[in-house]
């Protein structure tokens, strides 16, 4: 009897087409919700839905135009509506995961281009970049919020992207796991930079197109320093000795100098500098208490993520037990 020859190598024989499910975060978006996703669904398997508490009709359109609906019970940030459809997404075990927005902004048909490196092998986070190989008509005070926002973000992640807040983005089943968000307001993408450098996942960018149709629906201001007030809170919470022990050596070496000024001026003049003296104070005094305020967050931190390595490794070991 002759052996039956494997699939693949049947000659002419058609591959097995990758499981790719799309996420879309979506908050009143009902006049551009079912186009969306009737366009998303060329491209992908399934489409997931975040309904995150909208007030209008997001959830019904997107229903019927096909996609799967998640509600969230109100309002909850974009954070949490990733959270809920990567919770969804891992229990298909897609091969990759493309997330865009509910807005029409990205356009869907760049949806093989920002997944290929994921299924390549050689990313597990793709960033759909605007700014890379730029195809789009861009506002230029919208260029040069991104850019600043860009740059504090891989300043203090210490990954490089050149679009830090594109939402457009693939994501390998590593990463489907490894990821979590807990940013409030709107600096999840931010924080995802974080996550990303913490986890050493590998991450590549792909050149898309985008369309502003319904103008600005936050003040861009507004929306600037939230996204900057997430940093700093993640900056101080990742990053402690950045954060609280440089600023503090700084100011010690400051006051250090006011104080040596102040000795040479006694001894030169016989004049006590009475203000310069008490801001070398304050000024060693307090950039001692945020250096050591650094080096102990930065311990307990350290401490922390052992921690949560040996339990998450725990876990891993009974689950394979289990099976």
């Amino acid at each position: 009897m002759m052996p039956i020859p494997d699939y693949d190598q049947i000659q002419g024989a058609p591959k097995p087409q990758p499981r790719v499910i799309a996420i879309i975060p979506a908050y009143n978006e009902a006049r551009f919700i079912a186009g969306v996703v009737l366009e998303t669904k060329r491209y992908v398997s399934e489409v997931i839905v975040v309904d995150d508490g909208s007030t209008d009709r997001t959830a019904q359109l997107a229903q019927a135009a096909g996609a799967t609906v998640i509600r969230q019970p109100r309002n909850m940030g974009k954070a949490e509506a990733l959270n809920a459809g990567f919770r969804a997404a891992r229990e298909l075990n897609p091969d990759v995961v493309v997330c865009l927005d509910g807005d029409a902004q990205h356009d869907p048909a760049d949806i093989p281009d920002v997944i290929a490196p994921v299924l390549e092998g050689g990313a597990d986070v793709v960033i759909g970049s605007r700014f890379l190989d730029k195809r789009s008509d861009i506002p230029g005070w919208r260029i040069v919020g991104q850019h600043t926002l860009t740059f504090v973000t891989n300043l203090t992640s210490g990954i490089k992207t050149t679009d830090s807040q594109s939402g457009f983005r693939a994501f390998s089943p590593l990463a489907l796991r490894a990821l979590r968000f807990h940013t409030g307001g709107l600096g999840v993408e931010s924080e995802m930079q974080f996550h990303i450098q913490r986890a050493g996942l590998k991450v590549a960018e792909a050149p898309i197109n985008v369309s502003y149709l319904d103008g600005n629906k936050r003040n861009p201001v507004v929306q600037g320093l939230q996204i900057l007030d997430s940093i700093v809170s993640l900056v101080a919470r990742r990053r402690p000795l950045l954060f609280f022990s440089v600023p503090g050596l700084i100011l010690a070496v400051a006051g250090l100098v006011m104080g040596v000024d102040v000795v040479l001026t006694m001894n030169k003049f016989g004049i006590l500098k009475t203000g310069t003296a008490i801001l070398s104070s304050i000024a060693i005094i307090g950039g001692l208490m945020l250096g050591v305020t650094g080096v102990l967050l930065h311990a307990l931190a350290g401490f922390v993520e052992r921690v949560r390595s040996e339990v998450d490794s725990a876990i891993a070991t009974r689950l394979e037990a289990l099976k």
